[in-house]
């Protein structure tokens, strides 16, 4: 049982990093466009500012909620799997994906020319938030479950 789970979230951490890593290589054939517009525009506006630094952000961000999903794996990995700490890795990292997601849509979408392209993606990833907060619930559940059969005689 622990070779699968190993094996499931070795499969996940390299889905993470590939998408993570297409994502970065789609975005920079648009970082080369908006650089050479950038350098032969005579302003810059400070609306692509606060685009810059939402996206910044937002990087940082799901770094942290990707070093969370690590450490939550780790705990599981090592046996302790429902404790309030893996109830709160679980919840930092659906809060981060979903906020964060939803601050940058909504940003980008000011300056989009497709709307429907950048909420769909946006979408998708909410919708992963989502279900790893489900998760956090089941297991936030379970713990309690746990917790009063303990009380039990």
């Amino acid at each position: 049982m622990k070779t699968k789970l190993n094996f499931l979230c070795i499969m996940l951490l390299i889905l993470m990093v590939v998408g993570m890593v297409i994502a970065c290589l789609a975005g920079v054939s648009d970082f080369k466009r908006g650089y050479e517009d950038g350098v032969n525009a005579t302003t810059s506006s400070t609306n692509d500012i606060i685009i810059g630094l939402v996206v910044l952000a937002s990087f940082v961000v799901y770094a942290y909620a990707f070093a969370c999903f690590v450490r939550f794996i780790l705990r599981v990995n090592h046996g302790e799997v429902f404790t309030w700490t893996n109830v709160d890795l679980l919840r930092t990292v659906g809060w981060c994906i979903v906020v964060t997601t939803t601050v940058m849509c909504s940003v980008i979408s000011f300056s989009s020319i497709n709307l429907w392209d950048t909420w769909t993606d946006g979408i998708s990833i909410i919708t992963d938030g989502i279900f790893i907060l489900i998760m956090a619930e089941a297991f936030s559940i379970g713990l309690k479950l746990k917790e009063e059969q303990d009380l039990t005689i």
